[in-house]
């Protein structure tokens, strides 16, 4: 595969360096940076963690928040994007970013710290990195080459299933967290998540699989891996950005710094949402809405979600009370999906959640009670099913906490495409549109330089998991 064929450096600035073979012996240049000359630990898991923070919160991350009615695209190629116009060019930045500046790093760090004391350590961390990339990237694209990327022999890998490669990702995880178990929990500094917690990456790993048993509609495990999961705020995956210069700024203050007026949110689907219909005598989402509005003309005017250092969620504490809440009313157990989505709720409502940036602002998340989601109940005006109205609270519930993640983007296409009642559906954006899309475009790159790559079916074509 050509985007995976070159070993580059991602330094803290997410600056790249490769190096194409022109000559014989180019390679024995004793002037030429390799893995050899430098401690992998301290300059490859930074450029890893930075390439992954691209891949879960970057360009692609905001296409899918166009998408599912989170955002609004307003000029140009924003515009042109947000109403389902989509270029295999677009997603060269992310496809690079997982397969050079995820996997292929991670390997070679593995490689280059076997003898390291912390051997275990650094493998557990990156795996669970790699599941994280991989997981999101076969979400997006659906097949996907995985299987064959390993070996340097393969220049063209197959295309694997996204069903295969979602349960090699589950065995892959299962790995990380055998390795962190038998790992010394001792600090990495150059680790600029968790610095190395092993416990709490173990918790990491286990949020993943279950969301990737949530991609598959695998409830009993989701639940199962998510009560291993993350427990607390601070055990969540998150990144703050240093806000020391243009390579270290939160990714939506970055995108209207440099494109003011392309993006915005004031009169989003979402926006509407919080600023009505959410709203009863047990919820009031003022604060909220307040902290997730943005500026997006100007980006220094932006004190919330969008401010410069703002922290930016990977893999949250949110999503995991949310899969428990949500997995265990699947298989039966609604007062327990209740309690888990109450506890949420006292988490809002202690203000700790979210910056409260106007105290005027109401801040009211209520507990539920079963009686809320029977019949004529606040949460069920129009009487549907009391399990069913539960589930779409939660459902909803998803759509508004994972907001700047790509949670609402993956359930409009595995709950919209099969639950039409309790899925949260945006108007289109597109006169002429009458399905949400449904994957990404395979990168320009690949569809190149791989014989192996399929005819691409379109945007709009379910990928397995969803059929």
């Amino acid at each position: 595969m050509n985007t995976i064929k070159y070993i580059f450096l991602i330094a803290f600035c997410l600056s790249a360096i490769s190096c194409e073979k022109l000559v014989e012996g180019i390679n024995d240049n004793p002037n030429e940076i390799s893995s050899d000359n430098f401690d992998a630990g301290i300059l490859l898991l930074k450029g890893i963690e930075l390439a992954n923070i691209s891949v879960q919160a970057g360009h692609q991350n905001r296409i899918g928040g166009m998408w599912s009615g989170q955002t609004l695209g307003l000029v140009l190629l924003y515009k042109s994007i947000y109403e389902y116009n989509l270029s295999a060019e677009e997603t060269t930045n992310i496809w690079e970013n997982a397969y050079q500046g995820v996997v292929k790093q991670s390997r070679v760090l593995r490689e280059q710290t076997a003898n390291n004391p912390k051997a275990d350590q650094f493998a557990g961390v990156v795996k669970v990195i790699e599941a994280n990339t991989m997981g999101t990237i076969a979400s997006l694209f659906g097949d996907v080459p995985y299987s064959e990327i390993s070996d340097d022999d393969i220049p063209d890998p197959v295309f694997d299933s996204q069903t295969a490669v979602f349960n090699q990702l589950q065995a892959l995880l299962s790995e990380a967290i055998s390795d962190l178990s038998s790992a010394t929990n001792s600090a990495i500094p150059e680790d600029l998540y968790l610095n190395g917690d092993t416990e709490k990456w173990i918790k990491v790993a286990h949020t993943l699989k279950a969301r990737l048993y949530l991609y598959t509609r695998e409830y009993a495990n989701a639940y199962q891996e998510a009560l291993q999961g993350i427990s607390a705020p601070d055990e969540a995956l998150t990144f703050t950005p240093p806000n020391i210069g243009n390579g270290s700024l939160n990714l939506n203050y970055k995108m209207i710094n440099e494109r003011g007026g392309y993006w915005g949110f004031t009169g989003s689907y979402l926006d509407q949402l919080m600023t009505t219909d959410r709203n009863h005598e047990k919820t009031n989402e003022a604060a909220r809405l307040t902290y997730y509005r943005f500026d997006g003309n100007s980006a220094n005017n932006n004190k919330g979600i969008a401010a410069p250092d703002r922290t930016m969620i990977l893999v949250g504490y949110e999503e995991n009370l949310l899969i428990l809440a949500e997995s265990a009313v699947r298989n039966g157990q609604a007062e327990d999906g209740l309690a888990h989505l109450n506890e949420l709720r006292a988490y809002l409502a202690s203000g700790t959640a979210f910056e409260q940036l106007n105290e005027a602002d109401a801040l009211v998340y209520e507990a539920f009670t079963l009686a809320d989601f029977a019949a004529g109940g606040i949460e069920n005006t129009d009487n549907i099913d009391a399990t069913r109205a539960l589930l779409r609270e939660i459902i909803e519930e998803r759509y508004v906490s994972g907001f700047t993640q790509l949670m609402p983007f993956d359930d409009l296409r595995r709950v919209g495409s099969k639950e039409n009642d309790i899925a949260v559906l945006p108007p289109f954006n597109s006169p002429t549109a009458t399905k949400y899309p449904q994957r990404f475009i395979v990168a320009q790159t690949e569809l190149s330089a791989n014989p192996n790559a399929p005819s691409d079916p379109g945007i709009f074509a379910e990928t397995e998991v969803n059929r």
